[in-house]
């Protein structure tokens, strides 16, 4: 596991607009894909302030989990949104 530079501001913003995101889907959710979505989550909001260890692949590694296991949601990709603020290399 690395430990990425922080997050700029810009992106700090739209990391809180993706979570934001995924609290409303959670309203929706239940059992299984609530909970794994959760997962995908729950390190964010301390990661990107420094608290733990802040890794743009772990995190995306968590989005692509829960995308796998729940492609068929009509949620939004995670993992497409992700990628905009943390493009792929």
């Amino acid at each position: 596991m690395t430990n990425d530079a922080l997050p700029t501001d810009v992106q700090r913003k739209a990391l809180c607009e993706l979570m934001y995101h995924a609290f409303v889907q959670l309203r929706y959710l239940d059992g299984e894909e609530a909970h794994d979505l959760a997962y995908a989550f729950h390190n964010l909001p301390v990661e990107i302030y420094g608290l733990g260890t802040w890794s743009v692949e772990v995190t995306r590694g968590r989005l692509r989990h829960y995308h796998s296991k729940h492609v068929k949601t009509n949620g939004p990709n995670y993992v497409e949104l992700f990628n905009k603020i943390y493009p792929e290399l």
